[in-house]
């Protein structure tokens, strides 16, 4: 087996080995994944938070040897906080952004990863510190993110992949897709009886789930949909204040726990 981490801001994950090839996700800063298949200039990769398949760039991936990854696998997590944050690299003298919720490993106040030696400006998120209450403010955070189909960051996301960030950054594991997603947690019956921070689903036509939200309270739903938006909600599903409609009918709510 072979690994490797995402050293830059975003790194897209496509279902075919191709450029012009759908981007199904996103690796972001800090994560790693196994590799399972290479040609040419492509690796075929499994994300190791959530176990998402597709292919990567070469030249977008940093290849690390098994006693490497086990070292990070071993050492303290952390999450980039802010919106955006900057990291700057010591020995090649370069800085860029990095998404909120992208993956923090420090050593003694750095991150010494191969030959690179990075540090992190901005808000550090402990996982332990974090909880499911803090989800409805890390939503905030993407506030007017603009949609973008298999992205995860501030740059542009999915409904699943907003969903995913911010429950990442509260310490929770959630999979990639919202369709998975609504298998997990516990179910809640009424909205009336959710909280902040709860999930809900809603389907199409077809009654197949396809978009998901996240629950900020007093009948608000923050979602991805054009942009990352505050819409009202009610037991219809979310209603769109511009067009005077219902967009998406609901289908469940969930509650996730640590």
């Amino acid at each position: 087996m072979k690994y490797g981490i995402c050293l830059i801001a975003t790194a897209a994950l496509r279902m075919h080995p191709d450029h012009k090839s759908e981007m199904v996700s996103q690796l972001l800063f800090g994560e790693t994944f196994f590799i399972h298949e290479s040609i040419t200039n492509w690796h075929h990769v499994e994300c190791n938070h959530d176990h998402y398949r597709g292919w990567i760039a070469k030249n977008q991936a940093k290849t690390i040897d098994e006693g490497s990854f086990e070292n990070l696998e071993q050492s303290t997590k952390y999450f980039a906080g802010d919106r955006l944050g900057n990291i700057q690299d010591a020995v090649n003298k370069t800085a860029f952004l990095i998404s909120g919720g992208s993956t923090l490993i420090f050593s003694h106040d750095k991150m010494i990863i191969g030959d690179n030696e990075l540090t992190y400006t901005g808000n550090i998120i402990k996982p332990e510190n974090a909880s499911v209450q803090d989800v409805p403010v890390f939503a905030r955070k993407f506030l007017h993110t603009p949609y973008l189909w298999g992205g995860r960051s501030s740059f542009g996301l999915d409904c699943s992949g907003f969903a995913q960030v911010v429950f990442r950054m509260a310490g929770l594991s959630l999979p990639r897709d919202a369709s998975i997603q609504a298998n997990h947690g516990e179910p809640v019956h009424l909205l009336e009886e959710s909280a902040p921070g709860d999930l809900v689903f809603f389907d199409d036509t077809e009654e197949m789930i396809n978009h998901v939200g996240i629950l900020l309270g007093e009948g608000l739903v923050i979602h991805a949909h054009g942009i990352v938006r505050i819409d009202k909600i009610d037991h219809h599903g979310i209603f769109n204040t511009e067009t005077g409609k219902y967009s998406h009918p609901l289908r469940l709510i969930k509650r996730i726990h640590k």
